[in-house]
C-alpha cells in the first residue's frame, strides 16, 4: 500500500500505529501465534472439510475476542485526548 510515495505498513497491522508500544508488541505476537497454530493445523493429516471448519470457527472466536478490545482502546484513547484537549483550554 503506498501513501505519500512511500510504502506504508502491511495492511494487517496498520491499526497497530494506534496502540502502544507494549500493547502493539502483545497484539502482533497474538497475531503470530494464531498464524502459526493455523500453519500447524493446515499440515495435519486431518480432513479438508474439519480444517476449514476448525479455520472459520477459531477466526470467528477470535474476532469476537479480539474487535471490541482493539476498539474500546481507540475509544477510550479518543476521550482521554478530548479530555486533555478541555483540560488545555481551562487552564
Amino acid at each position: 500500500m503506498a501513501t505519500g510515495g512511500r510504502i506504508g505498513p502491511c495492511c494487517l497491522f496498520a491499526w497497530c500505529r494506534y496502540l502502544d508500544p507494549m500493547r502493539r508488541a502483545i497484539v502482533i505476537l497474538l497475531v503470530t501465534l494464531i498464524v502459526i497454530a493455523h500453519i500447524f493445523l493446515w499440515r495435519s493429516d486431518m480432513p479438508t472439510h474439519l480444517k476449514l471448519t476448525f479455520t472459520i470457527i477459531n477466526a470467528a472466536g477470535w474476532t469476537i475476542v479480539l474487535a471490541p478490545i482493539l476498539l474500546i482502546d481507540r475509544w477510550l484513547d479518543a476521550v482521554q485526548r478530548r479530555n486533555r484537549d478541555d483540560h488545555d483550554n481551562v487552564t
